[in-house]
């Protein structure tokens, strides 16, 4: 039979099986988030980065607690993006070929899934716009319970960085990293995880700072410039979400995702190259 309705509380879930008699399970559970940058390469045209992702399926395969998963576009979204003027993320209606693009999106999603299940990982697509909703340009989880389902029977669900329909016959580029912090509201996982391009989050010196809590990420964030050339709105966008997770509750790490093997070390109580950011407190 299905889970009954989970009962949140932070880092894990009560959840309420009907089989035979009723009983409850508690688990624990990740979000994980991995940037476009980690599963692509660079430049004009599209192209999926096979070696870079089946690194770090490896890893994930070795990841003891279930978790989502969310993964951004990188070179299969930001080329269209520049080229048809939405960097902003707002598409209005006629200014770009967008069954084009969402089928080069899925296109990404496609490869990245089938690169997770070739490496033991029971990977289930659930697509960014069945998931979410839009709300005042946010993105709103539209079912917690559809998604744990899948975890339950032992599932991975993987969620796209998507295009929605918006107001006015509009379009919205909405960034993984607005999901994720989206999931972490609701879900309030354990641990919010960040695969990105860098080792971490710099200081003004260019070195990594291991640890911040939520003033020292507001104080990082006003040093960041923004960005022009990123929907995400670049890393000020970025941290601007992290502050959100860190406002809701939920612990985050922002990790190399060339180097996945330190979340390993990290959920077995090593030291990690990273920036682990500290939840504040309720």
């Amino acid at each position: 039979d299905a889970p009954g309705p989970a009962r949140r509380f932070k880092g894990s879930f009560q959840v309420r099986l009907r089989q035979g008699r009723e009983k409850y399970i508690i688990f624990t559970m990740l979000v994980i988030k991995v940037g476009g940058s980690v599963i692509t390469r660079k430049g004009p045209k599209p192209v999926f980065d096979r070696a870079g992702a089946a690194r770090l399926a490896g890893v994930l395969a070795r990841v003891k607690e279930p978790f989502i998963l969310v993964h951004g576009t990188g070179s299969f979204g930001k080329p269209p993006a520049a080229r048809y003027g939405y960097l902003s993320g707002r598409i209005k209606p006629g200014t770009a070929p967008l069954a084009a693009i969402k089928a080069s999106l899925l296109e990404l999603h496609s490869l990245f899934l089938s690169e997770l299940v070739s490496r033991g990982i029971n990977a289930v697509s659930c697509p960014g716009c069945a998931c979410f909703s839009l709300a005042a340009g946010r993105p709103r989880l539209r079912s917690a319970q559809v998604l744990l389902d899948w975890v339950l029977r032992g599932f991975v669900p993987v969620i796209n960085s998507d295009i929605f329909p918006s107001g006015r016959g509009e379009f919205r580029v909405v960034s993984s990293d607005a999901l994720l912090q989206e999931l972490s509201s609701e879900l309030h996982p354990e641990l919010a995880v960040f695969f990105t391009d860098t080792p971490g989050l710099f200081d003004g010196d260019g070195g990594i700072v291991p640890r911040l809590a939520r003033p020292g990420l507001l104080r990082l964030k006003r040093s960041q410039p923004p960005s022009a050339s990123d929907v995400s709105g670049g890393m000020r966008g970025k941290i601007a979400e992290l502050a959100r997770i860190s406002a809701g509750g939920t612990d985050a790490v922002v990790l190399d995702g060339r180097r996945p093997g330190e979340l390993l070390k990290l959920r077995a109580g090593r030291r990690a190259r990273g920036t682990y950011i500290h939840a504040s407190k309720k």
